[in-house]
């Protein structure tokens, strides 16, 4: 794994668990802080390497148990190459003026036991469920990353966990002890949100501005491979994430607006199961 560490001093710094995850979250905000001039810095969790080769195309994968020939087969996996989502990773950030800092940890979906003894999670469904054993150290290895990048004068923006991957809860678990009064917590594209994932918050909307929105959804199909595999095309990505600021706006479409979760006044996020109490259980 290569990691890189280096802070950026002020403004603000995305955790995105993934490609795409902090671009399709976040992304008109990404947008609109660039063209206010203020530094922002896209840090990618599980970017790193991995020994598996792929070759061929992706295939389709799951959100949610299914069954079938690209799952049996692990074919599913091809859409957590890293050679490819590191660069539509690059290329995204880059057209929002982000600085990309990718830290080198392995996507769960990749991710094997000892020795390359077998693949941790033997099947998309099980990426949202428990925490594979193996896996005990990657929390702390992970706050341990990210601590440098989320101290000093900077608002750290981070994932709800939204949909329970295992990886968004890694990072969620991970952040919370790091900058608890300035982190923002973002709804994970495209996951549902359920109530569970903002206990102890309070919502804040933010209306988009035209241009932003532009360069977001445009920014937002460079990760051809995802789009594909989720919605089945990149106009049938766009769509979905107007339909969100649609609904985080006026409904109609006259107002697009973003959605993220701060603090509820006097109170603190309940923490999730990687981090400390799971609201889950709440």
């Amino acid at each position: 794994m290569t990691t890189r560490t280096h802070a950026a001093p002020g403004g603000h710094v995305v955790l995105a668990p993934h490609a795409d995850d902090a671009v399709w979250s976040v992304g008109a905000r990404l947008a609109r802080w660039a063209a206010e001039g203020r530094r922002t810095t896209v840090v990618t969790v599980f970017s790193g390497p991995a020994d598996t080769v792929f070759t061929g195309p992706a295939e389709t994968v799951f959100t949610g148990p299914a069954a079938g020939p690209a799952e049996a087969s692990g074919t599913w996996r091809k859409t957590a190459d890293p050679r490819v989502r590191q660069a539509e990773d690059a290329a995204a950030c880059a057209e929002l003026g982000a600085v990309l800092v990718p830290l080198g940890f392995t996507d769960a979906a990749l991710r094997t036991g000892a020795g390359g003894s077998g693949f941790l999670y033997s099947a998309p469904r099980r990426l949202l469920g428990p925490r594979h054993p193996a896996d005990a150290r990657l929390l702390e290895e992970v706050r341990a990353a990210l601590a440098p990048l989320c101290a000093g004068p900077v608002t750290v923006h981070a994932p709800l966990a939204a949909g329970g991957h295992v990886d968004h809860r890694l990072v969620r678990g991970a952040v919370e002890a790091l900058a608890p009064g300035r982190t923002v917590w973002y709804e994970d594209f495209p996951y549902r949100l359920r109530g569970r994932d903002h206990a102890g918050l309070r919502p804040r909307t933010e209306p988009l501005p035209a241009g932003a929105v532009e360069r977001w959804l445009s920014a937002a199909g460079r990760y051809a491979g995802q789009a594909r595999a989720h919605f089945g095309s990149v106009p049938a990505l766009r769509e979905a994430l107007l339909a969100r600021a649609r609904g985080h706006g006026d409904g109609d479409g006259h107002r697009l607006a973003d959605r993220h979760w701060l603090p509820a006044a006097g109170g603190r996020p309940a923490r999730t199961a990687e981090g400390g109490r799971d609201p889950r259980r709440a």
